[in-house]
């Protein structure tokens, strides 16, 4: 093999080289910013999800309130209970045997 055979070789093989690491680079770099794109839709995502969850546990508090529930039951008709004079019992009370061991 002459010497002008092997520089030819050798050119190449750089010039190989460098197209192999050029268009690795290439295809890292797009993954890359694919990957970049998705994190960003995510984390976009996650704080519309966010909000929305605030919305929604602002309007739970606000309608759990006593003050709402209480309009909501007098709207639907139902009226404030009256207390108990006393606990009506139906059925006689027994208690178990002092000495029924085991």
């Amino acid at each position: 093999m002459s010497r002008r055979q092997r520089v030819l070789l050798v050119v190449a093989g750089a010039l190989l080289f460098l197209t192999s690491f050029s268009l690795l680079f290439t295809f890292l770099s797009t993954a890359a910013v694919e990957q970049g794109q998705i994190v960003q839709h995510l984390s976009e995502t996650r704080a519309a999800l966010e909000r929305g969850n605030a919305a929604m546990e602002e309007a739970i508090a606000r309608e759990s309130a006593i003050p709402r529930l209480q309009e909501r039951a007098r709207s639907l008709g139902f009226v404030p209970a009256r207390e108990p004079a006393g606990l009506l019992l139906s059925l006689p009370v027994t208690l178990p045997p002092e000495d029924a061991g085991p």
